[in-house]
């Protein structure tokens, strides 16, 4: 987390000694938590501070809830976001064990309070500032911390109603807000100095939502027949080196762009050969672009900014022929053809792993990994190998591996779900997948 809204004061509870084992920490957050009358969670509420039985329970969660997020958010600091996300994952999943349903919510509730925080991150000065019998008082975080979740929290009376009064609510909360950051400081601050991190140590983890290459392969690996015995076992530390590797993949396409971006911002006038020169702009582009489809993840606003760049350098090219109904046309026709072959090629991930530089999948996982995908995936992957004449020799050797593949597979008494269907898509014709 790049923001900071706690206090920097430091009071830490010293009486206590903190488990250096990251899962050992995590449950015993748990107990914390879920008894929720151990320091900090039963300190929520500001000294004096008292709601009515109606919003009671909500605000007492809300709160909670910041509070927890507190360590993950400290614990991030220290050890990174991939690690606080992987050890969190380990937290929801210990909580639904301890309590059913109740993984699912609270990690709800910590998205919810990430969101909380990053929509008062960019609140100015200014803007917390109002005049009051010509003093100017700048309102502290806490308030619109509490305003937020009043107004924001899906459980609270007042969500959806900006006209309502939130009848001193407001005032109140953010005291609580404000105590309950101290409380939590004060004994979080000394578990996260004692706590390490070692992957090995978590025993389960989520797979991510939207995974990146490295992981998604993971996925396919993981307790598949398809793959030989040993490669079937991932582990949590696989995941957390798989992860760092799919990030720095995302960073590396990041830090290019920006580059490039730049150079192309700092262009005040086009060389003679600017056809060219617009030409291999454009190709470094969409080779970004193509390996960003690779890289997977969550990569979408790395796709809209390369989106834009792209959109600039076609604007200078389309403005630099002077209105040309030839060469505008020939350039229309051009950009159909290749935003066609990407969404062939580039459409899938096996298909983009596949053809990544230094390709993501290893060779001789590559037919094992494609019948892993699903068969409305399938399809697609070979369309896109049929539409490449360059790739109809790679299609041949997929269909024949994957019936020997599936033979051995099914010879060893393993099950198959939808393998009837993937291998009827897999020797469709040219031009026609089979029904």
């Amino acid at each position: 987390m790049a923001w900071r809204l706690w206090k920097t004061e430091k009071r830490q509870d010293g009486t206590r000694s903190w488990p250096s084992d990251a899962n050992q920490s995590i449950t015993q957050l748990l107990g914390m938590y879920l008894g929720s009358d151990a320091a900090p969670f039963a300190a929520w509420a500001a000294p004096g501070i008292s709601f009515t039985p109606d919003v009671e329970p909500v605000l007492r969660n809300g709160v909670q809830g910041y509070q927890l997020a507190l360590w993950f958010w400290l614990f991030a600091e220290k050890h990174g976001t991939i690690s606080a996300r992987m050890v969190r994952e380990s937290f929801c999943l210990l909580a639904e064990a301890a309590q059913p349903s109740s993984g699912d919510r609270i990690n709800a509730l910590l998205d919810f309070e990430n969101r909380l925080a990053h929509s008062i991150e960019g609140i100015s000065s200014l803007e917390r500032t109002f005049h009051l019998e010509g003093l100017s008082v700048e309102l502290p975080t806490e308030f619109f911390l509490a305003t937020g979740f009043l107004r924001l929290a899906p459980e609270s009376p007042y969500a959806g109603n900006e006209s309502a009064s939130l009848q001193g609510n407001d005032y109140k909360l953010a005291d609580c807000f404000g105590h309950a950051t101290e409380e939590a400081l004060a004994v979080f601050r000394a578990m996260i100095d004692a706590v390490d991190f070692d992957a090995k140590t978590l025993p389960n983890w989520k797979w991510s939502a939207h995974p990146g290459a490295a992981e998604r392969h993971l996925q396919r690996r993981y307790n598949n027949s398809l793959f030989p015995l040993h490669r079937q076992m991932v582990t949590a530390r696989e995941v957390y080196e798989a992860r760092l590797t799919d990030a720095q993949a995302l960073h590396e396409i990041s830090k290019e762009l920006s580059e490039l971006s730049q150079s192309f911002s700092q262009t005040t006038e086009l060389p003679l050969n600017w056809q060219s020169f617009l030409e291999g702009y454009r190709d470094y582009v969409d080779r970004l672009d193509e390996r960003r489809l690779a890289a997977g993840g969550q990569n979408a606003a790395l796709g809209e900014a390369i989106a834009r760049l792209r959109n600039d350098i076609l604007t200078t090219w389309r403005t630099s022929l002077h209105k040309n109904r030839h060469s505008l046309a020939t350039l229309d026709q051009e950009e159909a053809q290749r935003s066609e072959r990407r969404a062939l090629l580039y459409g899938c991930d096996w298909t983009a792993q596949l053809l990544s530089n230094g390709s993501l999948i290893p060779s001789d996982e590559v037919v094992p990994a494609l019948l892993s995908e699903s068969p409305s995936e399938l399809e697609r992957v070979v369309t896109g190998l049929q539409a490449e004449p360059r790739l109809h020799e790679t299609l041949a050797q997929c269909r024949a591996t994957a019936h020997r593949l599936v033979n051995e597979s099914r010879s060893g008494g393993h099950n198959l779900p939808d393998m009837a269907d993937k291998l009827r898509i897999l020797d469709g014709t040219p031009g026609q997948v089979p029904p």
